[in-house]
């Protein structure tokens, strides 16, 4: 017979381990549970970070195509320094500083029958000017760069074919294009060109990839670049009178501190040809004495972020 008191110890016990049981199976629940939430969040982190990480090789990928490549050769040098070898100004320019009030008429893209006019123009005033030479327009005006440097003007190079696009391709584009045009002007006039103007500008639309290697390149190979502080305005496309563009000229000037004056002396460019007599004129009536650019004149450029 039992007792009433072991009979409540078996009853208490039994309680105990069906509670420890469901307690236990509880405990099972909340753990798979959990491990299955943490397992979606950890699924949904992952597929997360899949996409950010093919984000971000989509925007390397982009940023890969705007940097240009660089090749090295053997010794670590940039592999475009070994062409064209013998295109090195030697020795290198020293600036000096010009004496008195000096305009630097500069013209770009002849030569064409207009430089002619210039010419005859700037002889009879006894000014000089600077020519940046397009030279894939030289053939038939040999005489023109001939009477360039026989008469003290400066021959200068500014690209071959002024093709834009495939100038600034590449540094070596570019080089290529500037030894075609260094040699076809020596050619013609028996002068190695050491000073250019990059066609746009030293930084432009379409060299913006490569402005800062291209212009170490040719600062390397002793070339000096000029940009300008003055624009006569006969490349913006309007037909501007010789008396308009005399004006622009000589509005720009009062205001530069040195004033390189920008004109085109291509084709189609007779106002230009036409304005430069009474140009000079007034330039020397205003105390300024019209020199070329040379190696020892200090360049003035637009903005070269390094």
């Amino acid at each position: 017979m039992m007792y009433p008191a072991k009979r409540r110890k078996q009853i208490n016990k039994g309680m105990i381990l069906r509670i420890c049981c469901l307690a236990l199976a509880l405990l099972t629940v909340v753990l798979a549970v959990t491990q299955t939430l943490m397992a979606r969040h950890e699924a949904k982190v992952i597929q997360t970070l899949n996409i950010r990480i093919n984000e971000l090789e989509a925007e390397n990928t982009k940023l890969g195509e705007l940097v240009p490549d660089i090749t090295l050769d053997m010794d670590g040098a940039l592999a475009y320094q070994s062409l064209y070898p013998e295109m090195i100004v030697d020795p290198k320019p020293v600036f000096a500083d010009q004496p008195g009030q000096t305009a630097y008429l500069t013209f770009d893209d002849g030569p064409s029958a207009n430089t002619y006019a210039i010419l005859d123009a700037l002889k009879a005033s006894g000014q000089k000017a600077t020519f940046f030479i397009v030279a894939k327009n030289i053939p038939g005006h040999e005489d023109a760069l001939k009477r360039m440097a026989e008469e003290g003007h400066t021959v200068a190079i500014h690209t071959y074919s002024h093709d834009y696009r495939g100038i600034y391709a590449s540094v070596e584009a570019y080089l290529e294009d500037f030894h075609q045009a260094y040699t076809a002007i020596h050619d013609a006039c028996g002068v190695y060109p050491t000073i250019f103007r990059f066609p746009g500008g030293s930084v432009n639309a379409y060299n913006h990839q490569i402005y800062q290697q291209l212009i170490a390149e040719m600062l390397r190979r002793g070339f000096i670049y000029y940009d300008w502080s003055v624009s006569s305005e006969d490349a913006t496309g309007k037909n501007y009178s010789p008396e308009q563009l005399t004006q622009f000229v000589m509005e720009g000037t009062a205001k530069a501190a040195k004033p390189i004056i920008l004109m085109h002396d291509s084709g189609e460019k007779k106002n230009t040809a036409a304005a430069v007599p009474e140009m000079v004129r007034q330039l020397t009536a205003a105390g300024y004495t019209c020199a070329p650019l040379t190696g020892e004149v200090r360049p003035i450029f637009f903005g070269y972020q390094s």
